[in-house]
């Protein structure tokens, strides 16, 4: 699935679980089973016979159906269910079978529109044979994670969890899982393939089939093709590169029977009319698209053969070209950018031009469907939207290049598709300006503060932005600030961002909300709605740091929800109980943030997990935190003993997270960050030693940057060279300034400074705190703090004003794009909350902003050691 558009479909503001959109036509039994339990629970109806008692995993059965015989596949799969007592689930609506079946939909999830769990083996193996006889002929969607049964197109199986079962991760996620035979837990894996778990055989059909991989695989060869690489996997059909027997390479495109659909069509119809439409404009004008070599039928799925177009993907060639993501960017090497980008335009326009001429609208015109050459040679690929220019619109699109009104099916049936295209030229001119098409949608002056940032640079030529302006929506009234008054008054300007950025965080609150009270992002729905980071703690937090009156039905909300799910709850300072007790005994909560730390301590994670953000060291933190408040000696005790038992060496890395994690929150520095303030709390040189230790060890993540900079790859396996505060160069710069401040040391300070030179970056592709803009501001305003005279970040007056090109103006005040930008969010770690914390930082210059204790060692000095300098230029 595409990055959480799961959580796009209920509502045009805000990111929510697909479960909030109305279902559409209902699925129900003809005949219900009598006396069952009926339940829906997310996307699924439950059926439950009396008194039935489901064992906790076992041989689950799944049917899949096409979109059309779904009402009838349920009426023979309740009757079969009632006849055995099977309790069985099924999609509640029709709109949840187009989601999960959909072209982006979870590939390891779709196909399944019945889950069965007979409670044996036996019973499992006569509803399988009963099914395969009752809905012979029948076809269905191939289920990847299942094995078919016998000569059923519709009817698997698969072993795993029948109950819910999950193991809590240190970032607040949960991990589906089951009981080995020697009775350990272990995951439920749901890949695309059959999987068994070690020493579970499968009784029914023990000589596995050559469907059974689902997916075709590297250097897999039939129909006179083998194939080299999956190019792009998708719900529905992979993209591959390919070659034929005589060893040309082309590419192939696959559609999934059943599946992959776009309203009510499926992917194979798709394909086989871009096949068509491919051969048309092959012999209306040569070279226009891709030439197609064939379409064939393999087992059940279809394929297109076409010319193999050399190249990369708009979207890559910008990341690797432009000039503007750069810490320090090169003013002299932005006119050549800028031709280059023209040059692509032109090419594009000239070629819908004359696919326009031929009769057509290409009608997805966005950077996945561009290729560039090494000699900036364009070529449009997938032309599966392409439809003639005088029909309807149709439904495929690409969210940020297509026009507004297309999101209103009333209004996109009025749409013109070459209005359409024209308004993808004028979306990609933005994307190789800079992109951030969803806030400009929202809020058209973004792009003014876009263009003033660029021209404190090198502005772009006047013909590139006036295909970045041509389809921008004007405004009667202007709502944000003008960049001119930006720019004479910034410090005016930063307060009043603050204010308006409150007073909507405050107009979002929704305290009878059953599910949360202020919009998160889609990690926030999948971890809880509580945590500092995505919850309602993390938004009390920025609003009371701000000043502003917290509401009491809030924080009553607040402490309910979190004493009666602590349990269920991680331990850490980010994501679960630690970090709500601060913020509750902040709001004056005492007992209730006892409660949930003594949960966080005796929670498995906390001696699991090492890290600021989930682990042992952010429930640490809180421990000192306590300690300042309280004087209570345990804390302080409790604090050490945690942070004593984080391993040292190789064997921290199982205990950084997943793929060994860099960073603020994960990594080794949120470790050091604890261990420099236990160093200032007890006096002792040991642990601030070894915070300095982890801070060298921390650079086996290290990368160049350009213009001297140093930026920090996300994980061993993630290898994204980051700046940002929650995983990259400004988290690293937060914490290692701390230790310099302390003690002098050439080398890191050398660090520091390449370091603070990465988190000069003003052009960011989202706001946020810990991956965006607002963390960048709030450690330019620690820094300039911290060591006042130095310079070593750029005029840090003005540095906030960089987030106006993001803000989002609204009736209620100045909201804000979560993370991936499609929604706004009110959340500490995407949204609102985290950016008024940074502009609070930055006009007021308040003390430990993101759960610090610098404030604390101010206020008890005898419990700190001494400093021992406090100038860089001493280093």
């Amino acid at each position: 699935m595409l990055p959480d558009a799961a959580f796009t479909f209920a509502h045009p503001d805000y990111y929510q679980p697909v479960d909030c959109v109305d279902p559409g036509r209902r699925y129900n039994p003809t005949r219900p089973p009598h006396g069952w339990t009926r339940q829906q629970f997310e996307i699924w109806t439950h059926w439950t016979p009396p008194r039935a008692e489901l064992p906790a995993q076992g041989w689950k059965v799944h049917v899949s159906s096409t979109l059309g015989s779904a009402q009838q596949v349920l009426d023979v799969v309740s009757a079969t269910c009632a006849e055995l007592g099977v309790p069985f689930k099924h999609l509640t609506g029709r709109n949840y079978f187009l989601w999960l079946h959909g072209k982006h939909g979870s590939r390891v999830q779709s196909g399944k529109f019945c889950a069965l769990y007979p409670p044996t083996p036996q019973l499992a193996y006569t509803l399988l044979n009963r099914l395969e006889r009752e809905l012979a002929g029948v076809a269905g969607p191939y289920v990847l994670t299942d094995r078919r049964f016998g000569s059923s197109q519709c009817v698997s199986y698969r072993y795993g969890s029948f109950r819910p079962r999950y193991r809590l991760q240190s970032d607040g996620t949960r991990v589906p899982t089951m009981l080995a035979l020697d009775g350990t837990e272990i995951p439920d894996e749901r890949g695309p393939g059959f999987l068994l778990p070690t020493g579970i055989a499968d009784p029914f059909d023990p000589a596995p089939t050559p469907d059974d991989e689902g997916d075709v695989g590297d250097e897999v060869s039939f129909h006179g093709y083998t194939f080299e690489t999956m190019l792009r996997p998708s719900n529905a059909g992979g993209a591959y590169r390919a070659h034929c027997a005589d060893g040309t390479t082309v590419f192939v495109k696959e559609a999934r029977a059943h599946n992959g659909y776009a309203g009510d069509e499926a992917a194979r119809e798709r394909l086989e009319r871009e096949y068509l439409t491919l051969r048309t404009l092959h012999t209306l004008a040569p070279g226009l698209a891709p030439r197609p070599l064939e379409l064939f039928t393999e087992w059940e799925h279809t394929y297109l053969v076409t010319e193999f177009v050399p190249g990369r993907t708009l979207n890559k060639w910008v990341v690797a070209n432009s000039p503007a993501t750069h810490a320090v960017p090169d003013a002299t090497v932005f006119p050549a950018y800028y031709r280059r980008c023209e040059h692509i335009l032109d090419q594009l326009t000239a070629q819908l031009a004359a696919l326009h001429e031929l009769g057509y609208a290409f009608v997805d015109l966005s950077p996945g469907n561009i290729l560039v050459d090494d000699d900036d040679t364009v070529r449009l690929i997938d032309f599966e939207a392409t439809q003639p220019i005088d029909h309807p619109l149709g439904l495929l699109g690409t969210p940020g290049y297509e026009p507004p009104e297309s999101r209103s099916p009333g209004e996109r049936a009025k749409l013109d598709p070459a209005r359409v295209d024209d308004y993808g030229l004028s979306a990609l001119a933005q994307l190789l300006v800079f992109p951030m098409h969803e806030a400009a949608r929202r809020s058209p002056q973004t792009l003014d503060h876009l263009h003033a940032e660029l021209a404190e640079i090198c502005p772009p030529p006047r013909r590139l932005w006036t295909a970045v302006l041509r389809s921008r929506r004007e405004l009667d009234a202007p709502l944000l600030l003008t960049p001119d008054r930006v720019r004479s008054e910034p410090a005016d300007a930063t307060r009043w961002l603050r204010d308006r950025t409150a007073d909507a965080l405050q107009a979002m609150a929704d305290p009878g909300h059953p599910r949360w009270v202020y919009p998160t992002a889609p990690q926030g729905h999948r971890t809880n709605t509580r945590c500092v980071a995505y919850g309602t703690a993390g938004v009390l937090h920025a609003l009371r740091s701000a000043g502003r009156e917290i509401d009491p039905a809030v924080v009553e909300r607040l402490r309910t929800d979190a004493l009666r799910e602590r349990r269920g709850t991680g331990p850490g300072l980010l994501f679960g109980n630690a970090g709500i007790a601060w913020v509750l005994d902040d709001l004056g909560e005492r007992d209730a943030a006892l409660t949930l730390l003594a949960e966080a301590d005796s929670h498995r994670l906390t001696t699991e997990a090492a890290g600021w953000g989930g682990g042992a060291a952010g429930v640490a933190m809180t421990h000192l935190s306590f300690f300042h408040r309280t004087g209570d000696p345990e804390h302080l005790d409790r604090a050490q003993r945690l942070l004593d038992a984080i391993p040292e060496g190789d064997a921290l890395i199982p205990a950084l997270g997943r793929d060994h994690a860099s960073g603020l929150v994960h990594g080794r520095p949120g470790i050091a960050l604890a261990l420099y303030y236990l160093s200032r709390f007890t006096g002792a040189d040991e642990p601030f030693e070894r915070g300095v230790r982890l801070l060298r060890a921390e650079l086996v993540h290290a990368e160049p940057l350009p213009v001297g900079a140093t930026g920090f790859r996300v994980s061993t396996r993630d290898r994204r060279n980051m700046p940002y505060l929650g995983c990259g160069s400004a988290g690293y710069l937060h914490v290692l300034a701390r230790y310099l401040e302390r003690a002098a040391d050439p080398e890191l300070t050398g660090l520091l400074r390449s370091c603070a030179r990465a988190a000069g970056i003003r052009l960011t592709a989202g706001p946020g705190l810990l991956l965006g803009q607002a963390g960048l501001a709030l450690v330019h305003a620690d820094m300039a703090a911290r060591f006042p005279g130095e310079k070593l970040l750029p005029d840090p007056i003005a540095r906030p004003t960089a987030l106006f090109m993001h803000a989002i103006p609204h009736e209620s005040g100045v909201r804000w794009l979560g993370e991936h930008g499609q929604r706004l969010s009110a959340d500490l770690a995407t949204g609102s909350a985290g950016i008024l914390l940074a502009l609070q930082h930055a006009t007021t210059g308040v003390t430990d902003p993101l759960f610090t204790l610098d404030h604390c060692l101010d206020s008890e000095p005898s419990r700190t050691a001494a400093p021992t300098t406090t100038s860089l230029e001493r280093r």
